[in-house]
């Protein structure tokens, strides 16, 4: 079976999800077994990490929110931990860990500071991570993706605004 969707559809389609995700709950990030179980779903979904409730830090999808939760705390298992100690705390990128005195400035850092937001989607979480790290790529610690999507973002929010 083959499925067409007109521009406006996917377009307005993804402004909702990032919509949703940017009005969802802010969670204070806890490095706890039980915050986890009782906080996050085990379910797939786009998240996002914010610096103090406010400053949009990153984007990211998982199929399983709650086990992404636990990854981030550990530099080995993830980019926003490790580009985080790169840019903010000096420290020297590799494959495993930053020297001690950084991963203790990033476990004060995500204890006092990191936030969290996610929206379930079972479907498309790719699309909708593309999509806002596209709209705020500026903002953020993503790296650049080079997977991008096949839509003109402005070209759609031109047309979308003509109609409106």
């Amino acid at each position: 079976m083959e499925y067409h969707f007109e521009n406006n559809d996917l377009y307005n389609a993804l402004k909702q999800a990032e919509t949703d995700l940017f009005s969802s709950e802010k969670l204070k990030f806890k490095k706890d077994k039980n915050w986890r179980e009782n906080s996050i779903p085990d379910k797939p979904g786009v998240y996002a990490l914010y610096e103090d409730n406010q400053k949009l830090l990153y984007i990211g999808e998982t199929g399983n929110l709650r086990a992404r939760m636990n990854e981030i705390n550990r530099t080995v298992n993830h980019s926003f931990r490790k580009e985080l100690g790169f840019t903010r705390f000096d420290g020297i990128k590799s494959k495993k860990k930053f020297e001690d005195n950084v991963e203790l400035k990033l476990d004060a850092f995500f204890e006092q500071n990191l936030y969290v937001s996610f929206i379930e989607v079972n479907f498309g979480r790719l699309e909708i991570e593309t999509f806002i790290i596209t709209n705020h790529q500026a903002l953020l610690l993503n790296s650049i993706k080079k997977r991008k999507l096949d839509i003109e973002i402005s070209k759609m929010e031109k047309r979308e605004k003509a109609i409106h």
